[in-house]
This record gives C-alpha cells, structure tokens and sequence, in this order.
C-alpha cells in the first residue's frame, strides 16, 4: 500500500510541475513586454524563448504590429506566420519575465 501511494504522489506532482510551468493556455506563444527599452521576448507554452527583439522600438522592428499607443502588440509575424495578440486574462510569468500577452 505505501509503494501505491507514494507512487500516485510522486506522479500527481510531477503532473503539477508540468502544468504549472504552461503558459497562454489554447494559445501558441506568450509575449513579455520589457520596460525601459528593454527586449520583447517570445514564449512557447514551457517557457522556452523562441524570439527576442532588441530593438528601441519593437513595434517598428517588423516582427510585431501594435497599437496606435505603440505600447502592446496587436499581431506578431514568426517564420513566415502570422498571428493575432490577445492581453493574457491571468497573470504569468516565465524565467522572471512578466507575459503580458498571449498569442494564437
């Protein structure tokens, strides 16, 4: 009975570990938006960076279309796709980085 147990409870936090590092649920990326010119990077669902733009102003940098503020990207364009940015409805985050906006 103890093997039973302690196995469910090993797997039952590994299976914790591994959603709780997903982000943007049923989206493909996540966005952080740095401050103070900081990079924009570009998150898989496991926190990988796939794409990071150090440009001054990274909606003028050709990866990202934004608002008319020019603060929050409305469409991001990776390998030759391009796809729609939406705000994240929860807070996430992943290597420290505040993700701000989920993309699909």
């Amino acid at each position: 009975m103890f093997s039973k147990t302690f196995f469910s409870t090993i797997a039952a936090a590994a299976l914790f570990a591994v959603s709780a590092s997903a982000i943007c649920p049923g989206y493909k990326f996540g966005v952080s938006l740095a401050a103070n010119n900081g990079p924009w990077q570009v998150f898989d669902n496991a926190c990988n960076v796939v794409h990071k733009v150090d440009a001054k102003d990274p909606c003028t940098a050709g990866v990202f279309d934004c608002n008319s503020a020019q603060t929050s990207p409305t469409a991001l364009h990776l390998n030759g796709q391009n796809y729609a940015c939406n705000a994240d409805p929860k807070p996430e985050s992943c290597s420290g980085q505040t993700i701000q906006v989920c993309v699909s």
